[in-house]
């Protein structure tokens, strides 16, 4: 007999008729009701589901719940599969195919269902992805595939980024013709403008990518997202640090990004990843064709050695202006020996500087006099999402440029702090206001265009 705990959350009353039919977890059954009958492969209830609705996983990927009722039946069809080893792939590569390397740090890409709990969880093997996209064999091969860590994008940190700049350098001068990297979806923006920063001399592609849906839904896109990526790996001539993602919800298209200026714009859209005041470098097609969109800046694959720059100095925070924000805050940084800090202002870089009588105590006018003068780095961005901070519109922009705050221009306000504790990290301190304020790895423009994002 199977036990209770076998089936998750079902009712007494499931898991009896489960038994009296032989049917386990990941069996084949059919459900048969008055007026319909659905089949798919059983599926344990979560802790947090219907006790009396079976779950079952229909050959479209997608799983449905059926309620179970005094009238409902129950068939066994065939014996199911084991749930652990769903779905997997062996990989089988083939000759004389571009040779690429795959980095596996974890993400919604690298997951699956844990179905007894309903969570998502890490798939141990990056191979596991592939089931659902043998083709990739069918255009590339992978001269090495790392399963560097495990991890949510939320737990990455500079340790981690310093880690993969250096498997990224190896293998791009071992002869890798470029680098696919799985990660995470909510922070890829930060780690890819950490990347941007930390290669120098790009010889290939280093193409980061994600899934906003685990390998196990009929609704997964990293299918389409990683078989892109590996096609830009090998085929595009564009040497840079990218981010590749849906262009739509649908599963036409991707656009390679670049790194410094992505942002993720949506919880759970497929087209989540947009350019922020900039453009794609490329479209690529479900088809295999890639069509270069952006590219009058980018570098070219050539031949040498890559430069790796990854000291990085993780003492430096980001500060969000808000209505009756206490500038206090800035007191607690410099006390603990921050860095630097960048100040996401609104509008056109603004914090509250010449506030009412009595209301003396909002302005942040002192505090950030107080850690500049204690030799803190102070740069403003804006927390809008699209344009550029200017320090001259306004008295309050001025006062600030004044006495030392430096606004940069259209730079995001992620990859503004990354690119602060990678200057920092890399460079004498008497440098790192020249270098915020030039142009390293596309983040930061002279202008902002008309009809770009």
């Amino acid at each position: 007999m199977i036990t209770s705990s076998s089936f998750g959350n079902y009712s007494k009353n499931i898991i009896k008729e489960f038994n009296s039919k032989n049917i386990s977890i990941g069996d084949f059954i059919e459900v048969k009701r008055v007026k319909n009958k659905i089949s798919g492969i059983l599926l344990p209830q979560s802790e947090f589901g219907d006790v009396n609705t079976i779950i079952l996983k229909q050959k479209n990927g997608y799983n449905v719940g059926i309620k179970f009722e005094p009238k409902t039946k129950i068939v066994k069809v065939g014996e199911g599969i084991k749930l652990e080893n769903f779905p997997v792939a062996s990989i089988k590569q083939k000759p004389k195919l571009p040779e690429i390397s795959l980095i596996a740090t974890g993400g919604t890409i690298a997951s699956r269902i844990d179905y007894l709990t309903g969570g998502v969880y890490m798939a141990s093997k990056p191979e596991e992805v592939f089931a659902s996209l043998p083709e990739l064999l069918d255009e590339v091969s992978f001269k090495t595939i790392n399963p560097l860590f495990q991890l949510a994008s939320e737990d990455m940190g500079y340790i981690q980024w310093q880690k993969i700049a250096t498997e990224i350098k190896k293998e791009l001068d071992g002869g890798s013709r470029g680098i696919v990297i799985m990660h995470g979806t909510d922070m890829m923006g930060y780690s890819s403008a950490a990347l941007s920063f930390m290669l120098e001399n790009l010889t290939a592609p280093v193409v980061f990518t994600g899934g906003q849906r685990s390998s196990d839904r009929g609704s997964f896109d990293g299918a389409l997202n990683l078989i892109s990526s590996a096609r830009l790996a090998a085929n595009s001539n564009i040497a840079e640090v990218m981010v590749c993602m849906h262009e739509t919800s649908n599963d036409t298209t991707c656009l390679a990004l670049p790194g410094t200026k992505v942002k993720k714009m949506h919880t759970s859209r497929r087209d989540a990843f947009k350019v922020i005041n900039g453009f794609p470098y490329a479209r690529t097609y479900k088809s295999g064709k890639i069509e270069e969109l952006d590219v009058k800046d980018v570098h070219r694959r050539s031949e040498g050695n890559v430069k790796l720059l990854s000291g990085y100095e993780p003492k430096v925070g980001l500060l969000k202006i808000y209505p009756n924000s206490n500038p206090e805050i800035i007191d607690w940084y410099v006390d603990r020996g921050y860095k630097g800090l960048i100040i996401e202002g609104t509008g056109l870089g603004h914090v509250p500087a010449f506030t009412p009588d009595g209301e003396e105590h909002r302005s942040w006018l002192p505090a950030i006099e107080r850690s500049l003068e204690s030799g803190l780095y102070v740069g403003m961005t804006s927390q809008c999402v699209y344009g550029r901070t200017h320090p001259y519109v306004y008295r309050g922009l001025r006062k600030l440029s004044k006495v030392g705050v430096e606004y940069l221009g259209d730079m995001i306000s992620e990859t503004a702090l990354i690119k602060l504790g990678w200057a920092i990290g890399n460079f004498s301190f008497d440098n790192v206001s020249n270098i915020m304020n030039t142009n390293i790895a596309g983040e930061l423009s002279d202008r902002t265009l008309l009809g770009g994002n």
